[in-house]
């Protein structure tokens, strides 16, 4: 006789099934989207700078850090200001899940978690997809592309399903941490880990205000009075990366900004910079886009 077993079938609240498209896009300032509407979902979130959304509901100042949903059918157009040119990063995809209501008109401000999960959204679509290409640091996109989403020749194992997984566990945590919930009693490893959050915070606006000078390790040591090893260790553990690559991602992006905000030429942006000549500056430059200065500048030249 066949025993039976007991068990329990696993539900999903949230199944996203298609992706109609996926992108990061690097906008010049003062850069207009007329608008469009389509009967499947999209999110924009905010990676850099800030733009104003409107839709058929409401407006939205969506400021880095942000992101906010489209329902099916919801008309959204876009448009940036004139002081900081804005990099973001769209999908849209289909998700028939009744849970799916929670973000109709909203804008939420993602945390570490979240934002570590569309890091791996993104790290897992530039495996996956031919164009449009989406990833920062690498060559602009226009908004609207002529290409269909395509898949390349050659993938990782997986990679279509952790896209899948990331994107459902990004929006069940949003839900989750967004929900109205009893306070829990902080405990002090929670109390820890904001100081240290709020200390990498003053390091990276310290680091921003001082670009072209270099400072360099020993110099932000004696001026936040810590150890080099426990610099190291918390900048690395709140951003991902040591501090010497953080300063060259940061004067790159600097760099684009101020290429995008066409306020000076290729030459004047690596003196600011403090590069030690121009051609220096062009070889990190497209070390880090794959591609020189006077090419991105015609990407962006090419979206007016």
């Amino acid at each position: 006789m066949r025993k039976r077993h007991r068990h329990i079938k696993l539900r999903e609240q949230i199944s996203v099934d298609k992706i109609y498209s996926f992108h990061y896009n690097e906008l010049r300032q003062g850069y207009v989207y007329s608008g469009e509407k389509h009967d499947f979902w999209e999110f924009l979130y905010v990676d850099k700078g800030e733009v104003e959304i409107t839709t058929d509901f409401s407006t939205f100042h969506v400021k880095q850090g942000d992101i906010v949903f489209y329902t099916p059918n919801e008309f959204h157009s876009l448009r940036c200001n004139r002081k900081t040119p804005p990099n973001i990063f769209i999908i849209s995809f289909e998700c028939k899940s009744e849970a799916m209501s929670f973000f109709s008109h909203k804008a939420l401000h993602l945390g570490n978690e979240e934002r570590q999960l569309l890091s791996q959204i993104i790290e897992e679509g530039n495996k996956l997809f031919v164009l449009p290409v989406a990833r920062p640091y690498s060559v602009t996109v226009k908004r609207k592309s002529a290409h269909p989403l395509t898949r390349k020749e050659k993938f990782d194992f997986g990679t279509e399903q952790l896209i899948k997984i990331y994107l459902e566990a990004l929006f069940i945590r949003l839900i989750r941490n967004n929900q109205v919930q009893a306070q829990k009693p902080k405990l002090s490893s929670i109390t820890k880990e904001k100081g240290q959050r709020e200390l990498v915070g003053r390091i990276v606006r310290y680091l921003e205000e001082h670009l072209h000078e270099h400072p360099s390790i020993d110099r932000l040591c004696a001026e936040f009075a810590l150890s080099k090893t426990h610099l190291r260790t918390v900048f690395r553990q709140h951003t991902g990366s040591g501090i010497t690559e953080y300063m060259s991602k940061l004067r790159i992006e600097r760099a684009k900004q101020h290429i995008r905000e066409d306020t000076c030429n290729i030459t004047e942006i690596a003196e600011r910079l403090g590069y030690t000549s121009i051609h220096y500056f062009s070889r990190q430059f497209k070390k880090a886009t794959g591609m020189a200065p006077s090419e991105y500048l015609k990407t962006m030249k090419a979206q007016m």
